[in-house]
């Protein structure tokens, strides 16, 4: 039943990133009256989604219950290319590789074998002669996963919110949200310009969740990402038909994607834990020398073929939650609120099949899915003191 005309429209929408711009989509294809809320311009540089390239994968290196979540997602990313003529999604074919006993590569040859997706196992020297761009160890092995791919994540948010637009969605962009008041009957969004009321808000801005929500200021924690260009010697070995997307694991977490430009390649090194943001309205943008060394480092041990300095970074902030899962689900003290953050890194191949998701609990008050274990009132560890305030 539709809401009445007390309300400013069905649902609010609070960041107009991956998740947000997708769920806007997806309540606007079922008819829903949609206002959505973004902070900064509509595809902006300062959130989890920005740097060119997304990784695609439908195996799972943890929960494999998202596999499922991923297929939905492929099927709904096509179907937004569909209605868009827009090329978002790129299968070129996937590796994840690391030593044969990382607990992510088993988790993911597990889960391509639980699902019946199609995959490959290599061992360390059918890795050495296929991609000699890595470093390859005798201990090493990979599998292959042809449903794997890369997103254009920039491209997808906008377009993502212009459908919706198109489909009678309202952008307020350059907006933000600087508070929201549920009570039985609806939630106020207080914002720079005014306050109105909606029957549902969803709450998806990513690390500044807890800039919108008290409750989220323990439970979702901002982190500053950091990616990385790189020359290779001979670009023609970074090419898509020889050189995939990639993830390594275990003693090294680090991902990577074939050129886009015919010039360089962008790879994400974890060498430690991301620097934790306290101020989301000034981020650090400076990357230090310090975590440059790092990436030389690195860079020189694993992927020899390349000019180990960086050519170009980029930082952007991503919201994390202390078991790595997202909370996805109404808020347990207002049910009309429904959180979709705290995606640690590891939403954007899901965005779509998310946004349907909460679709699904706006419209329904319950979904299909089996997504019950992202449920915000799962148990779940506050992050500590000591990492939400500077020393």
């Amino acid at each position: 039943m539709r809401p009445t005309t007390k309300y400013a429209a069905d649902v609010a929408v609070i960041g107009l990133g991956a998740i947000g711009s997708m769920t806007a989509w997806r309540l606007a294809v079922r008819g829903h009256r949609v206002h959505g809320y973004e902070r900064f311009g509509v595809g902006h540089d300062r959130g989890a989604f920005s740097g060119q390239t997304r990784r695609f994968s439908v195996q799972s290196q943890r929960e494999p219950r998202l596999t499922a979540l991923a297929l939905q997602a492929l099927d709904l990313w096509r179907g937004l290319e569909s209605a868009t003529g827009r090329s978002l999604l790129h299968l070129v074919g996937g590796l994840i590789l690391g030593p044969c006993d990382a607990p992510a590569l088993v988790a993911a040859h597990a889960s391509a074998k639980a699902a019946g997706l199609a995959h490959e196992v290599l061992d360390s020297s059918e890795l050495k002669e296929r991609f000699p761009q890595h470093l390859i160890r005798a201990t090493d092995a990979g599998v292959i996963d042809p449903e794997a791919g890369f997103l254009r994540p920039e491209l997808s948010v906008v377009t993502a919110a212009r459908r919706a637009e198109e489909l009678g969605a309202a952008v307020f962009d350059h907006t933000r949200v600087l508070g929201l008041e549920p009570d039985a009957d609806g939630v106020v969004v207080r914002t720079e310009s005014g306050s109105q009321r909606y029957a549902h808000v969803v709450v998806a801005p990513g690390a500044r969740a807890r800039d919108v929500l008290p409750a989220m200021r323990t439970a979702v924690l901002p982190r500053r990402l950091v990616q990385a260009w790189y020359v290779p010697d001979d670009i023609d070995r970074y090419r898509e038909k020889v050189f995939p997307v990639f993830e390594r694991v275990g003693d090294l977490n680090a991902y990577g994607f074939p050129t886009l430009d015919g010039a360089t390649i962008k790879i994400g090194i974890y060498t430690t834990g991301h620097p934790i943001v306290y101020d989301t309205d000034n981020t650090p943008l400076t990357v230090g020398g310090e975590l440059l060394r790092r990436f030389r480092e690195t860079v020189e041990v694993y992927f020899p073929g390349l000019h180990a300095d960086p050519v170009t970074t980029t930082v952007g902030v991503e919201g994390y939650t202390t078991d790595g899962h997202p909370l996805l689900g109404p808020l347990p003290e207002a049910s009309r609120v429904i959180l979709a953050c705290g995606f640690s890194g590891a939403g954007f191949k899901f965005a779509p099949a998310i946004g349907d998701v909460v679709a699904d609990l706006v419209i329904d008050g319950r979904t299909t899915r089996d997504v019950g274990f992202l449920a915000p009132d799962r148990p779940l560890a506050d992050w500590p003191p000591d990492a939400l305030t500077p020393a």
